[in-house]
This record gives structure tokens, C-alpha cells and sequence, in this order.
């Protein structure tokens, strides 16, 4: 005994019933049958082909929202970071969760000196993505603009812990300066050398470091080395 498809039997209920002058009871209660099947028929197809449409807008979202913010940041040169701002709010609202439009958001309001709404959104952005080093370093940066060296040495050692890098190094051990911590700074600025072997000004902080813990031949050997850099330049 064969077993009927649920395709087959669906096909079956909705065949039509033959036209007559007169139907009788059974068969006007089976074209209502038919009709409610039909009708129930329908409305799966259109919530199936909704769903899918709703599935696939949503799962775009981070696509979307990236073509956007590609969009700000081609906005962002001096003069026209305000203009970067709404392509940054637009690419939010399309996706909630996109940690590097609430970073470029807060890079350009600090660029605005819209300080208070920058570090929100550059923790906004750490939050969402605790990698971001760049979010930890422009935060440094603005903590050192406002005075608070500790909180900035804070943040450019939350960079190097995610992610070592010769700007967050330099820019501790000039905070590091800042406090008299030469003794912390030496290693820093031997981090950051060790990328900016042709920097002269790299070479002057260490001397300076180095000048206050009692190394004078260090300090000379380093200004000896920024003046060869200057001279080849």
C-alpha cells in the first residue's frame, strides 16, 4: 500500500468539484473546505516569504552599516568632521552593535572637542569590542588633554595589554615623563624605538629619561644619534 504524499493529498482536497446548476449540501460544505485550505495556503506562503525577507534585512545589517560608515570616514579630513557625524549616527541605527562606528563617532567628536560625548562613545565602542586598541588610545589621548595623566596611562595600558604598539608605547612613556616616572618610561621608549629608529624626536624623550636616572653617556649617545637622523634628512 503505496502512502499518499502531504503534497499529493493538499493537490487532492483542493481539486475542483464539478460545475452543476444546483450543488448539494456536501459539496457546497467542501468548496468551503477548499476555499479556508486555499486561503490557509496563502497566508503560509506570504508569513514564509516575509520571514525570509525579515531574516535576510536583518543579517545584512552589518554589511549595510559598514558601506555607511565608509561613507563618514571619507568625510573625515579638517573642516569636515561634523559632516562625518550623521553617517556615523546612521550607521548605529542600522546596527546597534557596530563597535567601529561608535569609535570614528567619538574620534571625530574629540576632533570637534565634543570631549564628554567622545569618551562616552569611545567606551561605547570598547565595551562592544574589547580588542579595539585604537579606542583605548584616543581615550589616552583625551585624558591627557584634560590633565589626567593617570587615567591616560590607564587607557595606553589597556592598549598594550590588547595589542602592543609603538604609538601607545611612546605615548605612555611621555606620560610617564609627565609624572617623573623615568624609570617606567626607559622601557617604553626602548618599545617604541625599536619601530622609530629614524625619529629624532623619539631619540631626545629617551635622552631626557635616561638624563634623569643618572645615565649621561645614554643621554648623549641618544641626542648624538637624533642630530645624525637630522643631519641625513
Amino acid at each position: 500500500m503505496s502512502i499518499e504524499s502531504p503534497f499529493r493529498r493538499w493537490l487532492n482536497a483542493i481539486r475542483p468539484i464539478p460545475s452543476t446548476t444546483k450543488y448539494t449540501k456536501a459539496e457546497l460544505a467542501q468548496k468551503r473546505k477548499q476555499k479556508k485550505l486555499l486561503l490557509g495556503t496563502f497566508a503560509v506562503i506570504l508569513i514564509a516569504v516575509g520571514g525570509w525577507y525579515v531574516y535576510t534585512y536583518i543579517s545584512s545589517a552589518p554589511q549595510r552599516a559598514r558601506a555607511v560608515l565608509d561613507q563618514g570616514m571619507a568625510q573625515m579630513s579638517p573642516g569636515k568632521y561634523a559632516d562625518a557625524i550623521p553617517f556615523f549616527n546612521r550607521a548605529i541605527s542600522i546596527y546597534p552593535e557596530f563597535a567601529d562606528a561608535y569609535l570614528y563617532r567619538g574620534i571625530s567628536e574629540h576632533l570637534l572637542q565634543q570631549v564628554e560625548s567622545a569618551l562616552i562613545d569611545l567606551d561605547k565602542a570598547a565595551e562592544l569590542n574589547p580588542s579595539l586598541v585604537r579606542a583605548y588610545d584616543e581615550r589616552g589621548r583625551i585624558y591627557e588633554e584634560k590633565g589626567d595623566t593617570a587615567k591616560a596611562i590607564e587607557q595606553f595600558s589597556k592598549s598594550i595589554q590588547t595589542k602592543p604598539s609603538t604609538d601607545a608605547y611612546y605615548a605612555r612613556a611621555l606620560a610617564y615623563e609627565k609624572l617623573g616616572e623615568h624609570q617606567k618610561a626607559l622601557p617604553d621608549f626602548d618599545n617604541a624605538i625599536v619601530e622609530m629608529r629614524d625619529s629624532p624626536y623619539a631619540y631626545r624623550a629617551r635622552a631626557l629619561a635616561k638624563e634623569a636616572l643618572g645615565d649621561t653617556q645614554g643621554a648623549q649617545e641618544d641626542r648624538a644619534t637624533a642630530r645624525g637622523i637630522d643631519h641625513r634628512r
